[in-house]
């Protein structure tokens, strides 16, 4: 129905003023003594006469000026239209409630999203008292096409049913597309035949990262958003903002590129001051499987400021294992204070040895093989001859060594190059039959192949052996053990010879160590090719005829030095997802069954079943139907690691590990300022946005449904004509 609020009805106490011109007339009127004169009978005669006239032109001016005061007292009371349903006039009230994870962040003894949901309960009774009729919308950015509230009349129960479904929501942990948001739901809003006109208010933070890139340029998304808005629609921005200080543990990783039981590796924790203030000295814990614990200093950072703070561990066993890396103590931002790592550890890491002059005693891979066979190294050599190379999958190698083999077919280079683009590690040994020339046809091609540089002719006298020198101690080979490769290199090592290796400006390849001095010829050359393969050239053999390297304690220490550099580094990016990612798992519908339990790790609370779908084998044929398995991360409550029971037909324990971490966009807690909106979005957008801050009002939609600008032109026009007929009155 149709109604009249005030938004300022206390100063409605004022109306007793519009009979003060009223009083101010009758005073007058009673102010004079009438005497009798009779040069005044003529003139009173003329009066009598005009009496009629004069009464209107009195009366009118007294209207003019009760009704100035009338509209002086409205206009300061506010009046405000509400319920325009009868004059086509109602409205379609759409809140978007910001539920990113950004909102955890505690402001005072508060979160900021119960700041938000207040600010959302004040906001709907506001629109009980003056807009009854309109209709309203609830949406929470996280799920933008499934609307908690849609279209709803505005009643005096409407409070209550926002307030109750208000409680039931939380945080989602996600991050969100303001532009994408408003997108879904103008669309959506396009559909109601309902109103006239759509009021959209976003609650939230008001973060800068929402509405600027990282190359400080307006969002596209949102920019495409507000230019779609037409003149029937309006957004107030209602903000409930945090301080921006945040100091958080951006990134947790191995950085070795593989982790293998019983061999040390190393963890690197990064931890970054994302605010504008220097951060205080801290500390960092580092907990593994929640049961060994290491914590470790960080230093005062600057603004922006990160460091990488490393661990070393040694797992014993292969499997699954989770590192959790917290902030100690944490900060008004605590989802970002901590970040969980899972590693599949492995029991071996494969390497394969291609030798290209076998022998009975001591074949070309025979030092390679005594190398890595030692417990100690996790590493689990298998030797073929070059004949076989083309028909072993490589696949199933952390690294592949060539040692001595005269050159590749065409099809075993078109291999090994995908292996090494893939990521695969490369090791090529020179020696006696390697054809230099077909070598750079297949593998240099030009620069355009995986051989770190092209191969020369053979060069040395094993009569008088040359020494080395190592001429890159920062290169990753030499990572812990700088100071023992250079003193082996340079006091142990002698060559006697060598395949030259012919250095092509710009090529891209780092050289290790060169023989005889800084300047000789290169000795050991890398190069990093395709998605983090890594090569290895190396330009003696790997058997004792060349050099004494094989026989020498720097043989086994640079074999497994050049492994560690250059293994097939394992992708942890499967296990480890944020919450719009989703965990996939392809089971064997002979082992397991389809229902899997999923819980959080420890126990958090967190525990449900998933059941994996069936699909069709890889291939077709008549194979066992298969499962996969899909865990959606946003379906998932808590942070940290998560447990997978699978369900083995014969009873057998078989788990997995995963790990869910918040997005690292939401630790950016810079807020959106006015200015900066005025600055980075065209003009022709100012008009259609209005920005409320954390202790504004509730926006009113740009002015929507208020009487003031009417009630001022009526003053100022009145108050004229007032001025005008009085003039004229008087006059006359």
């Amino acid at each position: 129905m149709l109604a009249i609020a005030f938004l300022n009805p206390l100063l409605l106490v004022a109306l007793p003023l519009c009979a003060i011109p009223i009083v101010i007339h009758l005073l007058n009127r009673r102010r004079f003594q009438r005497v009798p004169w009779a040069a005044m009978e003529y003139l009173l005669a003329a009066m009598k006469r005009n009496r009629k006239r004069l009464r209107m032109e009195q009366w009118l001016v007294l209207l003019l000026r009760t009704l100035a005061v009338l509209l002086l007292v409205f206009l300061v009371a506010r009046p405000h239209l509400a319920g325009g349903a009868l004059l086509g006039a109602r409205t379609h009230h759409v809140v978007v409630l910001d539920d990113s994870a950004s909102t955890t962040q505690r402001s005072g003894s508060t979160q900021l999203f119960e700041k938000q949901q207040d600010r959302v309960r004040t906001l709907v009774e506001d629109l009980a008292a003056r807009r009854g009729g309109d209709l309203l919308s609830l949406v929470r950015t996280s799920r933008p096409l499934q609307p908690d509230l849609w279209g709803q009349r505005i009643g005096p129960d409407l409070p209550r049913r926002i307030a109750t479904l208000l409680k039931e929501t939380g945080v989602s942990h996600g991050s969100m597309d303001l532009g994408l948001v408003l997108q879904a739901t103008r669309q959506r809003a396009a559909g109601q035949r309902d109103a006239s006109r759509t009021e959209y208010y976003v609650v939230g933070d008001r973060r800068a990262r929402d509405w600027a890139g990282e190359d400080d340029k307006p969002r596209p998304s949102l920019v495409a958003a507000l230019t779609a808005m037409g003149e029937a629609e309006h957004l107030t921005v209602l903000g409930a903002g945090g301080p921006p200080a945040n100091l958080a543990v951006v990134d947790l990783q191995l950085a070795d590129r593989l982790a293998v039981a019983a061999v040390p590796v190393t963890l690197a924790v990064a931890v970054q001051n994302l605010g504008l203030d220097p951060a205080d000295p801290t500390t960092v814990a580092v907990e593994v499987d929640g049961k060994s614990r290491v914590v470790q200093p960080v230093p005062a950072l600057m603004p922006g400021e990160r460091v990488v703070v490393p661990i070393e561990h040694t797992f014993h066993q292969s499997g699954y294992h989770r590192v959790e890396a917290q902030i100690e103590p944490g900060d008004t931002f605590p989802l970002d204070d901590r970040r969980t790592l899972v590693l599949d550890v492995r029991d071996k890491s494969r390497v394969l040895l291609v030798d290209g002059q076998p022998d009975e005693d001591e074949g070309e891979t025979f030092y390679l093989f005594a190398a890595m066979e030692m417990a100690e190294t996790g590493i689990e050599p298998q030797v073929v001859t070059d004949t076989a190379l083309e028909g072993t999958d490589l696949a199933a190698f952390d690294f592949v060594w060539l040692c001595n083999v005269q050159a590749p077919s065409p099809a075993a280079a078109q291999r090994l190059e995908q292996y090494v683009a893939a990521g695969g590690g490369l090791g090529i040994a020179c020696g006696n039959q390697v054809d230099a020339g077909r070598w750079n046809e297949l593998l240099w091609r030009d620069g355009k192949g995986p051989l770190p540089l092209p191969l020369g002719e053979v060069a040395g006298d094993p009569d008088r052996p040359e020494t080395a020198v190592l001429v890159a101690p920062e290169h990753p080979i030499c990572t812990r053990v700088t100071e023992v490769l250079d003193l082996l290199i340079g006091n142990v090592l002698l060559v006697k010879r060598w395949t030259t290796i012919d250095e092509v400006a710009g090529h891209g390849a780092a050289v290790v160590a060169r023989i005889h001095d800084a300047d000789g010829p290169p000795l050991l050359a890398t190069r990093t090719f395709g998605s983090g393969g890594e090569v290895v050239l190396l330009a003696v053999a790997a058997d004792r005829f060349w050099s004494n390297l094989p026989s020498t304690d720097l043989f086994v220490v640079l074999v497994n030095q050049i492994h560690r550099f250059g293994a097939r580094r394992r992708d942890l990016a499967d296990l480890n997802l944020l919450p719009d990612g989703n965990f996939v798992l392809a089971l064997d519908q002979g082992t397991h069954r389809a229902d899997v339990t999923v819980r959080a790790l420890p126990d958090a609370g967190d525990e449900r079943t998933f059941t994996a779908a069936e699909t069709p084998p890889a291939g077709g044929g008549t194979a066992a139907q298969q499962l996969e398995l899909r865990v959606p991360m946003a379906e998932l409550r808590q942070l940290g690691a998560y447990e997978i029971e699978l369900a083995r037909h014969d009873g057998a324990p078989d788990r997995r590990l995963f790990a869910r971490n918040p997005p690292l966009a939401e630790s950016h807690l810079l807020g959106f300022t006015d200015a900066a909106f005025a600055r980075l979005y065209p003009p022709e957008l100012q008009s259609r946005i209005a920005f409320v801050g954390d202790d504004g009002g509730l926006g009113s939609g740009s002015g929507e449904g208020e009487l003031w600008h009417l009630l001022a032109a009526l003053l100022l026009a009145g108050l004229l004509l007032e001025s005008v007929l009085a003039w004229r009155f008087g006059r006359r």
